[in-house]
């Protein structure tokens, strides 16, 4: 299976993927399905050096050393090559997560940080009412994660939990607007209600939306 998702997947950068790299550590970073470089670029304004991966080139940037590629192991560097690892909505595509995650273990140096993000997949609310994250229609997922089960998982790998979290932007009106049936533009108007009665406050609820965001420490 060929990857080549990754934070730049998606069409405008994520501040919250800005914030996770406030745990990156050492000069040299690797951002798994790079996308359009802007993570990697930010690590690179910040002095690091900068290796990229995704199956096309998307990365202007010219500090950023691309290899053009799948993402499956072996992964093409040494042992011990970076101190940080990005990967962004990267691991729920792959075939071989384990086998990957055994290669970002063999290239994280000891006390690197690794920076992961995969949809929120919670089962306990929404299937009630017949509703699910538009994510999960992505036929391109081979998998999908909970934030009670995935900080043990990526620790088996050789890494201690430094952050778990729910963070993101919530998904309140995608998934509410399945309720509304009539035209595209009804519809329409009806994600734009919700999403202003969700800024607002009117609507509020923890239990959806937002990213798993992870970070763990080579131990």
């Amino acid at each position: 299976m060929t990857v080549g998702l990754g934070g730049g997947g998606e069409g405008t950068p994520s501040n919250v993927k800005f914030d996770a790299l406030a745990w990156a550590v050492g000069d040299t970073a690797l951002d798994l399905g790079c996308g359009r470089g802007w993570y990697a670029a930010a690590l690179a304004d910040r002095g690091f050096r900068v290796s990229g991966i995704d199956q096309t080139n998307r990365v202007s940037d010219p500090r950023i050393e691309m290899r053009i590629e799948s993402i499956r192991a072996p992964l093409p560097f040494t042992d011990d090559s970076f101190s940080t690892i990005l990967m962004f909505d990267i691991i729920e595509h792959l075939e071989d997560e384990a086998g990957v995650m055994k290669e970002i273990a063999r290239l994280c140096r000891q006390g690197g940080r690794v920076i992961v993000s995969v949809p929120n997949n919670d089962d306990a609310f929404l299937p009630q009412y017949a509703l699910t994250y538009l994510h999960r229609n992505d036929r391109t997922h081979v998998r999908e994660y909970r934030i009670e089960s995935i900080a043990p998982h990526l620790e088996s790998f050789g890494f201690r939990t430094l952050h778990c979290a729910l963070q993101g932007t919530q998904h309140i009106p995608r998934v509410f607007s399945e309720f509304v049936r009539g035209p595209r533009a009804v519809k329409t108007f009806a994600r734009y209600a919700i999403t202003a009665l969700q800024k607002i406050g009117v609507i509020h609820n923890t239990r959806i939306g937002g990213d798993i965001h992870w970070i763990g420490e080579k131990i």
